[in-house]
């Protein structure tokens, strides 16, 4: 009972964090104006659309996709999932407020890169603290992987279509495409991969990260 208490404040820490890292990655990104991933492109060009804060409309995707998932894929759908993506709208309207004044938009294109840069390191670490500490897929594996079962169609092929979809979605709503978005194409799943490793290394030797 003591070893499944510890283990769930663990993963409670790990999900504030990630919505902490992620609410500061999703606000440097969108604020740089230079496209963002699939998933952002598509809340900030629905926020457009809807009229809403992209923490709002973010709530509103995540509430959506999670309903979706319960629905197709209950099993793989954890409450540290539920949890992450009900915290991660109010944590974006949180740090927007904070940099949108800083007006980072209107910076030099170093300043706007580098801004980029940044988010897509600590948006890559808040999803590695996941897949570390969390319990259940996100909503959209979750999806892509009942639709593999169902159809099987490859999993990589289903979970790109989908992103896909949102990308081409979101930029017709109004969300921004540009180097951003092929810097996350290109990058996301390598970072990931990167941090688990340091993550690993550091419970291989007994470091505690947080």
């Amino acid at each position: 009972m003591k070893i499944n208490l510890i283990e769930n404040l663990k993963t409670i820490v790990a999900v504030c964090i990630a919505v902490s890292l992620t609410g500061l990655g999703v606000s440097l990104i969108l604020e740089a104006n230079l496209g963002s991933d699939a998933i952002n492109v598509f809340v900030a060009g629905l926020s457009n659309t809807l009229n809403l804060s992209i923490g709002s409309t973010s709530r509103i995707y995540n509430a959506i996709t999670i309903v979706i998932a319960l629905l197709l894929n209950r099993k793989n759908i954890g409450w540290a999932t539920i949890l992450y993506a009900l915290l991660c709208g109010y944590a974006i309207d949180f740090f927007m407020s904070l940099i949108g004044p800083l007006s980072i938009g209107k910076s030099s294109l170093i300043v706007r890169i580098s801004s980029v840069i940044f988010s897509q390191i600590i948006f890559t670490l808040a999803f590695a603290l996941l897949i570390q500490y969390r319990k259940g897929m996100n909503q959209l594996d979750a999806i892509a992987y009942e639709i593999e079962k169902k159809t099987n169609v490859n999993y990589k092929w289903i979970r790109s279509a989908i992103d896909g979809i949102l990308l081409v979605s979101g930029w017709l709503l109004g969300g921004v495409v540009g180097i951003g978005s092929v810097f996350a194409i290109c990058t996301t799943g390598y970072l990931i991969d990167c941090w688990l490793k340091w993550l690993n290394k550091k419970k291989d030797f007994g470091e505690k990260v947080f």
